[in-house]
This record gives structure tokens, C-alpha cells and sequence, in this order.
């Protein structure tokens, strides 16, 4: 039995389509790594350049007394030097005691009080109480040069980095102690690397089998037709090796206070011999307005997104991502992000013109320091003009990330996705509705990095369970090896 040409041109222009629809699932799990890898090197570039504390110990009354207005009287500057040791060491119940008898003589400063009370406050990380009471010690004795340099370090851990700049700066222009000096000189270093760009590079050969996603399902019913069941013929499954890349570029405007402008760019592609209708490149770039402390991070980042696969423009879009993301602990982190893309399809795709909207939870939790957990919830909503294209999206990922001292980082993650059409296929007359669960692990092995250039290898393997599985039922995997570099 012939085929009407008429549907014969239909059946041929949706199976075109559903190559670009089947890729975007692995795009969008290449997109959500390389964010959270992006987050993951703020984290440890913040971790890096934090300047080793200061000893200080006080000095009693025969040594350099700090500058602070207080009536002479050897017993009040031996209460207030047990007093700065004492918050020195973090002992606040010995602070608290001494603080006591201080209080009992009559010419005691009361900015003292204030003093500790700022100093604990940023010891259990509440840094604007502490900014705020540094800045009320300063008021009545603005020679003080111990409550500016506090200041200036709560400054600093509280991220109002253009702040703390201003702060250590002035302090630096003053006559201290040469050991206070390189204590400063390390902070301004560290608001300098934390302000530098930091680009992320990944150059890989790349071997992957069923890189065109093919079925090879036979359905004695794929088609009926006039009451008629058609057979598909099965498809096959084409190899493919070439490079691979990816490229992270993050960059920080320090704003006065808590402010900052943030630069994002995440891209990533393919090109492989022999296979250039499968070669891609993706490239999404953010910029936009962050807010963050030492516990809480607000991104609302308008963005812009390239797809081009096969030497063809898929589309462009335009859209923000809006991120709220809070730190309990030092160890966990719990992080709330919305996407919205209006996109704008090629011609030949305007069936699958719609656009996109996320919805994700994500969190890590550090066990030890070199040891984490991680995982997440996406929802996902995709339009197009035809419902059969346009599609919900369910997804789960959990992980873990593990560094074994400076042999190797190993990172190894599980995600499950539930994918349901809107609509029923035009050809098939059945909705698809698809099960995917996919594994991805990636090692680096920085104890064989030369110049920081780090080799890496990484394992994909997807499966895919269809309703209509003689067009979408795979299975796929993918190796990369190659080599890293962080500048």
C-alpha cells in the first residue's frame, strides 16, 4: 500500500523536527552544570583568597597602648586590654566577666561595650549588626584603629566588597605595625582576585555512539492508515567522533553596600568528522543585577541564548533568570531559580516557535569539606505552535561531588525526566509522553595538571522510554577525554 504524498511531506517534516526537540533535553543538562559549576568556582575562588586571621595579642600599658579616649588609670587599661584579648581569642564569657568589673569604674567608655558586642555579633556571622555597631564605636572614638579594621574585615565577609576596599585602603595609608599592614595587603588581594574575570575552558575529543538518537523499535503498527497497520522500518544508529568544548566566563562590578553587577556566559558545542548535520554550538549569556551577603544571594539577570545545530540557526532568545539562594551553616545551600525565554525559531522550525519557561530547586549540603551531596527539582514548561511539539517537563537530579585530597575530583550524578506532550502527535495520533534516566560522570585528575592545564574524562549514558517508541525509544552514550584550565 503507497503512502499519499501529501502525508508522506507531513511524516517528513515532523521527523525533522525531532532531532532539534530530542537534543534539547542533553543541552538543557550541559546548561544546568556548567551554571552550578559556575557558582561552585565563586565559592571556592571566595575560599582561596581568604586571608589568613591575624594574631594579635594587646599590649599592656608598657607596651603601644591602641588608640582609643579613655581617662588614664593603670587598673582600666589592664580591664580594657583583658577585655580585646578576650574577644581576640572569641571568649566572649571571659569578655562578658571582664567587661563587668570595667563597668564598675567610673571613667569606663561605653563604646567598649558596643565594641564586643559587634565583635560577637560577626563571630556568629550577623555582619550588619556588626557593621553597625563598629560604625557606632567609630562615632565616639574615631581614632580607633582596631574598630576600623574590624570593620573593614565584617565589611569584606559581609560581600560589600567596594566597601571594604574603601576601609582597608584608609587603614593602609595609616602608621601600623608592619604585621597589620601585610594583614591589610591580603584582604586588598583578596577583593582583587574575587573582582577579577574568571574564565573556564574545556578542550575534549569526544566518542558517541547513537549520536542521531535513532530508535531501532520495530512497531507492526507505527502507522495506521485507511484502517491499515504500516511497519516502520528500524532506525540507525550512527557513531560519531570529534571535539567537544566548553567555556565559562564569570565577572563581578562591586556597587557600593551589598550591590554588584554580575556577567555569566556559559557556552558549549560539538563538531564532530564525518558528522557535521549533528555538530552544535549553544551560548547563553547573562548580565544583570546581584545582591549578596555572607548568607543570601538575589541574581535577576536578563539573558540572551544562541542554538545552531547541524550549520543551521535554530533560534535566538531573549529572556531573565531571577535566583534566590540562602546559606545555612557554612554547609548547606538551597537555591530557587525561574527562567522565561521568548524564542524565536528559524522558518523552517516556526512549528516549534514557543517559549520556555523553569522552574528549579537545587541544593548542596557539604558532609565534609571535601565531600557533597547535591540535588534537584525542575518543572519545566515548553510552548510551540503545535501542541504536539509543545511539552511539561519533570525533572530530578541528584549527585555527589567528592575530592580525594589532590588526586582527583570525581563528580557523579543520577537524573530522572518525565516528559509529557501537550498535545497528540499529527502523524501518530498518540501523545508522547517519555521516561528518561540518565547518568553522567566526570573525573579531573589535578595531581597530573602542568601550568594548571588539568586532564578531565567524563561518561554520559541515557535511556529513553517512549509511548511512541519506534520514533523516540534510545539508548546513547558518550566519552569525553581532555584537558581543563581555569584562568
Amino acid at each position: 500500500m503507497t503512502v499519499p504524498g501529501s502525508l508522506f511531506v507531513r511524516g517528513l517534516i515532523v521527523l525533522l523536527l525531532v532531532f532539534v526537540r530530542l537534543n534539547a533535553e542533553a543541552q538543557q543538562d550541559t546548561a544546568d552544570r556548567l551554571w552550578q559549576g559556575s557558582e561552585r568556582q565563586w565559592r571556592q575562588q571566595k575560599e582561596e583568597a581568604e586571608p589568613a586571621p591575624l594574631e594579635q595579642q594587646e599590649q599592656g600599658p608598657e607596651g603601644q597602648a591602641p588608640v582609643i579616649d579613655l581617662p588614664p588609670g593603670l587598673k582600666l587599661q589592664q580591664l580594657l586590654f583583658a577585655i580585646l584579648n578576650a574577644v581576640n581569642r572569641r571568649d566572649w564569657d571571659a569578655a562578658e566577666r571582664w567587661l563587668r568589673l570595667y563597668a564598675s569604674i567610673p571613667q569606663h567608655d561605653p563604646a567598649l561595650f558596643d565594641f564586643v558586642e559587634a565583635g560577637r555579633a560577626a563571630d556568629q556571622g550577623r555582619y550588619r549588626e556588626a557593621v553597625a555597631g563598629y560604625k557606632k564605636v567609630l562615632e565616639s572614638n574615631p581614632g580607633f584603629t582596631r574598630g576600623r579594621l574590624d570593620l573593614a574585615r565584617a565589611l569584606y565577609a559581609d560581600n560589600r566588597l567596594r566597601d571594604a576596599e574603601t576601609s582597608f585602603r584608609a587603614l593602609r595609608d595609616m602608621p601600623l605595625p608592619e604585621q597589620v599592614l601585610d594583614h591589610i595587603d591580603d584582604y586588598l588581594g583578596a577583593l582583587a582576585q574575587r573582582r577579577r574575570p574568571r574564565l573556564s575552558l574545556s578542550l575534549s575529543a569526544v566518542r558517541e555512539d547513537n549520536v542521531n538518537r535513532a530508535s531501532t523499535v520495530v512497531d507492526a503498527c507505527a502507522l495506521v492508515f485507511h484502517g491499515a497497520c504500516l511497519a516502520n522500518r528500524p532506525g540507525k544508529e550512527i557513531s560519531a567522533s570529534g571535539a567537544y568544548f566548553e567555556g565559562t566566563l564569570n565577572k563581578l562590578w562591586s556597587l557600593p553596600g551589598n550591590h554588584s553587577v554580575l556577567l555569566r556566559s556559559i557556552n558549549y558545542g560539538n563538531e564532530y568528522r564525518h558528522g557535521d548535520d549533528y555538530d552544535n554550538l549553544v551560548s547563553t549569556t547573562y548580565l544583570g543585577y546581584q545582591y549578596a551577603n555572607a548568607r543570601a544571594r538575589f541574581q535577576l539577570l536578563p539573558l540572551f541564548e544562541y542554538d545552531r545545530e547541524g550549520g543551521r540557526d535554530i533560534y535566538q532568545a531573549f529572556g531573565v533568570r531571577a535566583v534566590l539562594a540562602r546559606q545555612w551553616r557554612q554547609r548547606t545551600e538551597l537555591e530557587l531559580s525561574y527562567e522565561h525565554k521568548e524564542r524565536d525559531f528559524s522558518s523552517a522550525l516556526d512549528s516549534l516557535e514557543g517559549d520556555s519557561r523553569r522552574l528549579s530547586v537545587f541544593a548542596n549540603h557539604a558532609l565534609r569539606r571535601d565531600l557533597v551531596i547535591y540535588g534537584g527539582l525542575i518543572m519545566h514548561d515548553s510552548d510551540a505552535r503545535l501542541d504536539m511539539f509543545a511539552y511539561r517537563e519533570r525533572i530530578a537530579r541528584f549527585g555527589v561531588y567528592k575530592a580525594v585530597a589532590d588526586l582527583a575530583t570525581v563528580n557523579l550524578s543520577y537524573s530522572y525526566r518525565k516528559k509529557v506532550a501537550k498535545g497528540r502527535h499529527a502523524v501518530f495520533a498518540r501523545r508522547q509522553r517519555d521516561h528518561e534516566g540518565s547518568v553522567y560522570l566526570n573525573i579531573t585528575l589535578p595531581r597530573l595538571a602542568w601550568h594548571g592545564v588539568t586532564p578531565a574524562l567524563s561518561y554520559e549514558y541515557r535511556d529513553n522510554r517512549s509511548s511512541i517508541a519506534h520514533v523516540y525509544r534510545y539508548k546513547k552514550s558518550r566519552v569525553t577525554f581532555g584537558l581543563n584550565k581555569i584562568f
